[in-house]
């Protein structure tokens, strides 16, 4: 048991050294850069509310 333990351990290191990470982190950095920009794009009801924002006062209409 313990060897079959250490052979799945082996084999999923391999796996994960056969992995191309340059390609995978530039697609994960595209994709967050894409959700960034579709949320700028986006009507602000629509919008995400990010972690740690705060809301935005209305001006009020004498200002305008």
């Amino acid at each position: 048991m313990k060897e079959r333990i250490q052979k799945i351990y082996q084999d999923a290191l391999v796996y994960l050294k056969s992995l191309n990470w340059i390609v995978l982190l530039g697609i994960a950095a595209f994709s967050i850069a894409l959700a960034i920009i579709n949320n700028i794009r986006v009507d602000d009801a629509k919008s995400v509310d990010w972690i740690g924002t705060q809301d935005v006062l209305e001006k009020p209409a004498d200002i305008l």
